[in-house]
């Protein structure tokens, strides 16, 4: 009899298994994010919201926004933007968000748009401090790997960034943030709608 019990807990078992699991939120993207701040290693791992997008609509080529997060406290986060770049590897120059360097349109784009801030993201995204990137031979961006099957990207920088903000609202805040030998990996990337009839 206990032979019989212990089939029929494991036959209900794998039937409850079975269940329909609720669906994935498309927008979360897995990070691990990795290197140096100020000096001292980091590295953290987390499902974020919108933490990277890929357009496919832009030009020829995928093109992507990052927003990489680094957890500080339990209600604090660095992020720092990445914005549109070709997925392909190679190395691209780093530029301040207020000073776009761009050759003629976004599709013959030469840098990457990049800035930082604390937030208490992501819960109610509230905004603590911003920096502006500090253009410099310290900086760096290179794509190491992109797979658009898989949606995943991979990739290394360095970057420089000044806090604006003359109160320091976020803890980790301090006047200056260096970030070297950063590595990512990204995946699950989120992909913006394409439309391939007209509407």
């Amino acid at each position: 009899m206990k032979r019989y019990s212990y089939i029929l807990m494991l036959l209900l078992s794998g039937l409850l298994s079975c269940e329909k699991q609720p669906p994935v939120d498309p927008h979360m993207v897995n990070q691990v994010f990795m290197g140096e701040v100020n000096g001292v290693p980091f590295k953290t791992g987390m499902t974020v919201w919108n933490g990277a997008i890929v357009s496919k609509t832009f030009c020829e080529n995928d093109v992507v926004a990052l927003a990489l997060a680094r957890k500080i406290e339990e209600d604090e986060y660095q992020i720092v933007y990445l914005n549109f770049f070709h997925a392909k590897p190679g190395n691209y120059t780093l530029t301040d968000s207020t000073v776009s360097h761009c050759k003629n349109t976004l599709c013959t784009l030469d840098s990457i748009s990049a800035h930082a801030r604390f937030t208490t993201y992501p819960g109610d995204d509230a905004s603590m401090n911003s920096y502006r990137l500090l253009e410099g031979p310290w900086n760096y961006f290179k794509v190491l790997y992109y797979d658009a099957d898989k949606n995943e990207i991979q990739g290394q920088f360095a970057a420089k960034f000044v806090r604006i903000n003359k109160h320091q609202w976020a803890e980790a805040a301090v006047d200056t943030i260096t970030y070297t030998n950063s590595k990512f990996i990204v995946s699950n990337i989120y992909v913006q709608e394409v439309f391939t009839e007209p509407r």
